[in-house]
């Protein structure tokens, strides 16, 4: 940028508009344990659009970029992608302070036809007289801490930037996050089963890479890999999951440190099916393991929950959502590339297993009396 654009973008009023972020309510198969924040713009050749922040307090936090006219994903940057302001700290990183209180970011998006990288900025390349682009930023964070449900922090502001260094403020008064609730709309999706069959034991499948995961919907999330198990109650009152948990950071309840793990998060969750905007999710702080990292989760209906599908019984227990026909999805977010277990790159559908090997969970049916007559035996040493 030349001497004068930076004085213009220094000179340059900021117009207050209404706050660019909202909090989406018809998003399906959605994590419980994330929140969501979409704001949208237009960006014609030359313009940008900045991102000034606080690292939230919570596990996990992206930018995924989708092309508005089909929710296509086209770019994204995740925490460890950016570097922190001057005198910051991003708490993402291994070994980072999780509790620093200088946590300042400032990230870009921005349409230009240059080839040079640019640090913190995602560049669309638009050649010299193409067409404007219109833009959704999906903003979301996994998991944040019990003291800061919000993530602590307040909302990002939001400038657009014009090509001759003017600037306009897309920010406004923007709602406490912490106030917001992360509920969704429980209605009817257009997304379609999925592939497979009803089993005992469930079979678990992937779906396969698709355009480098860039299909058109908002969940699409670059970081993400899934396998999932369709199920149906009728073939017994409660379905026990047994596994192995992979390694993760441990963050909920305020770690001081962020540490390093197989994947930076993964959860379980259920869904009614034919796929209704409802889902019930345990998180990896969530689940109960033993020593050696193994867990048992019981998925039932909540009418037909067991007596002993309880903490102190070395249990976790799961709400199916349906006493019918469901879904379970097994989230890996942002595996390390050194785990071979994950999802992350199967480019065609089938079978989850010889991905996921010693990761995958074992599921059988059974009935509520029967899993009760197992007792209750205390096993466990830790969450996650």
């Amino acid at each position: 940028m030349t001497s004068v654009g930076i004085a213009l973008m220094a000179m340059a009023p900021l117009a207050a508009q209404g706050c660019f972020w909202t909090y989406p309510r018809n998003l399906p198969i959605v994590e419980t344990n994330a929140r969501y924040w979409i704001g949208e713009v237009v960006l014609s050749p030359g313009e940008r659009v900045t991102i000034d922040g606080h690292f939230p307090h919570a596990r996990q936090m992206s930018f995924n970029i989708h092309r508005r006219s089909d929710n296509a994903v086209i770019a994204s940057m995740t925490d460890l992608d950016i570097t922190p302001e001057s005198g910051s700290v991003n708490p993402f990183r291994p070994g980072a302070r999780r509790d620093a209180a200088q946590r300042r970011y400032s990230v870009a998006v921005a349409a230009d036809d240059g080839d040079r990288p640019v640090p913190n900025t995602v560049s669309l390349k638009i050649p010299a007289g193409g067409d404007a682009l219109a833009l959704r930023i999906l903003y979301r964070m996994y998991l944040p801490d019990r003291a800061h449900p919000g993530g602590g922090s307040p909302l990002p502001v939001v400038r657009k930037v014009a090509a001759d260094g003017s600037r306009s403020s897309l920010g406004g008064d923007c709602p406490d996050p912490a106030g917001v609730s992360p509920e969704q709309t429980i209605g009817q999706t257009r997304i379609p089963p999925a592939v497979g069959v009803v089993r005992d034991p469930i079979e678990w499948m992937v779906s396969g890479a698709t355009d480098g995961k860039a299909s058109g919907d908002m969940l699409v999330n670059r970081d993400n890999a899934y396998a999932y198990a369709l199920t149906d109650f009728r073939l017994g009152e409660v379905l026990v999951l047994r596994g192995r948990a992979p390694l993760a950071p441990r963050t909920f309840d305020g770690a001081p440190m962020m540490t390093d793990g197989q994947v930076r998060y993964w959860s379980l969750c259920t869904y009614r099916h034919p796929s209704e905007r409802s889902a019930a999710c345990v998180a990896d702080e969530q689940i109960i393991t033993d020593a050696g990292r193994n867990y048992a989760v019981v998925i039932s209906a909540a009418a037909d929950r067991p007596s002993n599908a309880l903490p102190e019984c070395g249990v976790t227990w799961l709400d199916a959502l349906t006493e019918g026909e469901g879904a379970i999805l097994l989230r890996h977010l942002a595996p390390s590339p050194s785990f071979v277990n994950s999802p992350v790159d199967v480019a065609e559908a089938g079978p989850a297993g010889p991905t996921l090997g010693p990761y995958e969970p074992v599921g059988r049916y059974m009935t509520r009396e029967g899993f009760e007559e197992q007792g209750c035996s205390p096993r466990v040493v830790t969450g996650g």
